[in-house]
């Protein structure tokens, strides 16, 4: 596979610097933590490394990452995807601890639940937008976040969920100069996780206006600096030294290099050419890398969530014995043991990392028997006794299109033809997701660290203020009303239990399969501050302000 002249140049300069100091990235810093899954866990060390934690953190240094994936874009606020690398140039008001869902204060100094309805952050005086062309280091304020949720909320190019802000705030305004207040229209118990998710950066009134979007120009107040950004080559950012949490970041640079294919990616991190490796690991791999002397491999949480979506206002899935065919046909073992090398859990309606809110993987597990008999059944019942064809789009990352081989190796016991159709990401959400034009679509849910969104699926107007799939159902409605209005999180997490055995009740509209197990690799001149992994999106490990480096052993 051809890949840049650019990329070419880097390895020869990077072969030759092997043994200079170097930057790493906790977990990989926001693009690994995007693609493969957030958080810390298990770690292992191979060969003579050093742990990642032990020793006195020192500054400077380029850090070098190769990922898999273009973001497709900086704006966070019109892609879904622009934060995989663009989280190091924003700030946000907050972040929420996925494990014990506490606020974890980012550009608010203070974050406060008035009542059911009414939220009040209170930012930081003196925060600075990065003093390049137009913002020019002017201060952060309150209008400034009142600006970036109209925008969020109004923009028709974007792209994220716009439910909160549209359909459930009753108001939100600057009340002075640091103090920003919004009210929902009603109970709403996600407000402070959905404020925490990534989309939500604060940015510039006049860099949008000077340049139309943030997809080329990112200008934000996070702990670096946009220097250069090639689609599908590379994006560079240098260090802001104005940044609002006082001696960071370590790191002089970041710089993310795109490969699209994985093999080649892997050998390149391997030969040194990368700090960190950003792509997909298996359990093959990571028993590879762990023999290498110096190279550090992680096993980390994975939120990321596999589903089969099916369009249930089109034939053949108008009938919901369809749907159910469906799923008593898709054997979950198999793709494990296929696709992930025995290290993977079933999913539920909610990732089964997400261990907080998921139901117990013994309980999924016996819901989701294969029966190939009643599946038969139920599809000659629905007036397809010999089964039926169609035409299946396929994201064609993560290695999804060999899910939907080996899924169409199940299914055709049952007679169902599938045509895999292998999309690029941005061309399988435009043409296909959000138009609502397919069947059957292989698709992979963004890395959601709180429940609503993960059962929002169920919703009538789904999580992006559309239902993708043109379901609808009174009873889920309900049930998602529910645990949105519950505060408490024991009692929340009942109802999100609940929830769940519901939905998988239905066998549809989405029709989840298997999470494999995450790791993450790095060289051992990798280093961080602290390894408090799974706090979320757009925790400092995202904003990638506690990595260091160290010279090479």
């Amino acid at each position: 596979m051809r890949e840049t002249g650019y990329w070419d140049r880097l390895a020869k300069q990077r072969l030759s610097r092997r043994d200079t100091l170097k930057a790493g990235a906790a977990g990989l810093g926001s693009a690994a933590l995007a693609l493969t899954g957030c958080g810390g866990g298990e770690e292992k060390t191979a060969g003579e490394g050093t742990p990642a934690a032990e020793a006195t953190p020192q500054y400077g240094g380029n850090q070098i990452i190769g990922i898999p994936a273009d973001p497709g874009g900086l704006d966070v606020q019109e892609s879904v995807t622009g934060y995989w690398c663009s989280g190091n140039l924003n700030g946000y008001l907050h972040s929420i601890n996925v494990k014990d869902q506490r606020i974890i204060l980012q550009m608010a100094e203070n974050v406060e639940h008035v009542d059911d309805i009414t939220y009040v952050w209170k930012l930081r005086p003196g925060i600075k937008f990065h003093n390049v062309e137009p913002t020019f280091g002017r201060e952060v304020t309150a209008d400034d976040v009142v600006y970036s949720m109209t925008r969020r909320r109004d923009d028709p190019k974007g792209m994220n969920d716009k439910q909160l802000l549209r359909d459930f705030t009753a108001s939100f305004e600057a009340t002075d100069k640091y103090t920003f207040r919004l009210v929902t229209t009603r109970a709403y118990s996600p407000a402070l996780d959905e404020i925490g998710n990534p989309s939500y950066a604060i940015i510039p009134r006049e860099a949008v206006e000077k340049w139309g979007d943030l997809s080329q120009h990112a200008v934000g107040c996070g702990a670096f600096i946009l220097e250069d950004y090639v689609k599908a080559e590379r994006l560079r950012m240098r260090k802001n030294p104005e940044f609002y949490m006082a001696g960071r970041p370590f790191l002089d640079s970041i710089e993310y290099v795109f490969i699209s294919d994985n093999s080649t990616l892997l050998q390149a991190f391997r030969t040194g050419r990368f700090d960190g490796f950003g792509g997909s690991l298996d359990k093959l791999k990571v028993q590879d890398l762990e023999k290498e002397e110096h190279i550090v491999v992680r096993k980390s949480p994975n939120y990321w969530l596999r589903t089969i979506l099916l369009r249930v206002d089109r034939p053949p899935f108008t009938d919901k014995r369809v749907w159910e065919a469906i799923d008593l046909t898709v054997d979950r073992q198999d793709l494990i043991d296929k696709m992930a090398f025995g290290e993977g859990r079933f999913n539920g309606p909610v990732s089964p990392y997400l261990e907080y809110w998921a139901l117990p993987q013994d309980e999924v597990r016996e819901f989701y028997k294969v029966d190939l008999t009643k599946a038969k059944q139920l599809l000659a019942a629905a007036g397809y006794p010999d089964g039926f064809e169609v035409d299946a789009p396929v994201m064609s990352v993560f290695n999804l299109t060999k899910d939907a081989e080996v899924v169409r190796e199940h299914l055709a016991k049952i007679g169902v033809k599938l045509n895999i159709q292998p999309k690029d990401i941005g061309v399988l959400l435009a043409q296909h997701l959000y138009q609502g034009d397919f069947q059957i679509l292989w698709f992979q849910n963004l890395p959601y660290v709180e429940p609503d969104r993960s059962i929002g699926n169920w919703f009538s107007k789904g999580i992006a203020g559309i239902s993708f799939t043109g379901y609808y159902s009174p009873e889920m409605d309900d049930w998602v009303w529910r645990e949105r209005s519950e505060f408490d999180p024991e009692t929340r997490r009942q109802i999100v239990h609940d929830a769940q055995r519901a939905m998988m009740r239905e066998h549809g509209p989405q029709i989840n399969n298997y999470t494999p197990q995450s790791w993450t690799a790095s060289w051992d001149w990798v280093r961080t501050v602290a390894e408090e992994g799974g706090v979320g999106l757009i925790s400092r490990i995202f904003l990638g302000i506690d990595t260091w480096m160290t010279a090479r052993q």
